[in-house]
């Protein structure tokens, strides 16, 4: 398709689009794979979701609790808690959960707030503050953990051992091809 000189002097002049091309092989195999690895993603997505809900709806019949605290972050939370005997503060609870000071600070008030652990200056007039797990968090924490103990239990009837293998072997790839996308994007 040829360009007149007069089209371009033209100042209403709109350029046909182009023609769309033909994706090569590679391009077509690298769309479906692509998907694939999204479908993959959903999947293990929904499948963490399933899990979670089998766990509180598993711990609500039997009245307990389905995660510490209420929810998987302040589970986690309590559990990073609980691995230290000594009593911790704000800013190494951050790091074990890999958040802000401030993201750990508002998760230590909200679980002050429900009695699961007790916060306290370690002197007077300090701002640095002490975190320790009380007798309710740890019950609270023992509960969880039998919770998800039948759920597991419930779940892994259906499945024989080399299923849980395969999968397990499957999810630690993606759990390691993960970690160096951040660590290469991070440098």
């Amino acid at each position: 398709m040829t360009t007149r000189l007069r089209s371009l002097l033209d100042p209403n002049y709109v350029s046909p689009p182009p023609t769309p091309r033909e994706p090569t092989a590679f391009q077509k195999h690298l769309m479906l794979w692509r998907g694939e690895a999204e479908h993959l993603l959903n999947e293990i997505r929904y499948t963490a979701t399933a899990l979670d809900l089998a766990r509180t709806t598993l711990a609500r019949r039997e009245g307990r609790w389905g995660f510490a605290g209420g929810n998987p972050r302040r589970h986690a939370a309590l559990k990073a808690l609980s691995r230290r005997f000594a009593c911790r503060t704000i800013p190494e609870l951050a790091r074990e959960l890999h958040c802000s000071r401030q993201a750990a600070h508002r998760l230590t008030i909200k679980l002050a707030r429900r009695g699961l652990v007790s916060v306290e200056p370690i002197r007077l007039g300090s701002r640095v503050l002490y975190i320790d797990l009380t007798t309710a968090g740890k019950r609270a924490l023992q509960d969880a953990e039998s919770s998800a103990d039948a759920c597991l239990d419930a779940i892994g009837d259906d499945l024989d051992i080399r299923e849980m293998r395969a999968l397990g072997s499957t999810l630690r790839r993606i759990r390691e091809r993960a970690a160096a996308l951040r660590t290469a994007r991070s440098s």
